[in-house]
């Protein structure tokens, strides 16, 4: 009974990853008049750090399924930009942590409102009783995920 669950879980959770993408994807790319020139990976990296204040770049790279040496020309490139900064962790010499700039975090908030206003216009054509039924569901698999991620 339990694998013939977790097979109908794994068609069901593809199909979702592809309609999300389907129709949410475009608002992690180039938004309205920023000031960067930054990829969705940037974008989400962004929110990301913003969202945790400091993360390890390994958590960051898992975070975004990207391989080292991406990510690492990744966070080269958002320093350059000068979002963000990396640091050594106080508690082990021989991590780094990487944090948002003022300018990161002033971006991670102009960012975010964009995300907000793409995201609205989508979720604007279903009526409000399906928004809230979406919230829901999205409500309890973030309770799932953070289960199986441990950090409940």
């Amino acid at each position: 009974m339990k694998e013939e669950i977790i097979k109908e879980t794994v068609k069901l959770q593809f199909e979702m990853i592809h309609l999300f993408h389907k129709n949410f994807a475009k608002t992690f790319h180039q938004a309205g008049n920023s000031p960067y020139n930054l990829n969705k990976n940037q974008n989400k990296a962004i929110l990301i750090i913003g969202s945790v204040g400091e993360i390890m770049p390994t958590t960051l790279g898992k975070c975004l399924d990207l391989q080292k040496g991406s990510l690492t020309s990744m966070i080269d490139a958002l320093e350059r930009e000068e979002l963000v900064f990396r640091k050594g962790d106080p508690g082990d010499r021989r991590k780094t942590l990487v944090s948002l700039t003022e300018k990161g975090k002033a971006y991670r908030d102009w960012f975010t409102e964009e995300l907000e206003k793409s995201v609205s216009e989508v979720l604007n054509r279903l009526a409000e009783e399906d928004i809230a039924a979406y919230k829901e569901s999205l409500e309890t698999m973030l309770g799932t995920l953070k289960k199986l991620d441990g950090s409940t």
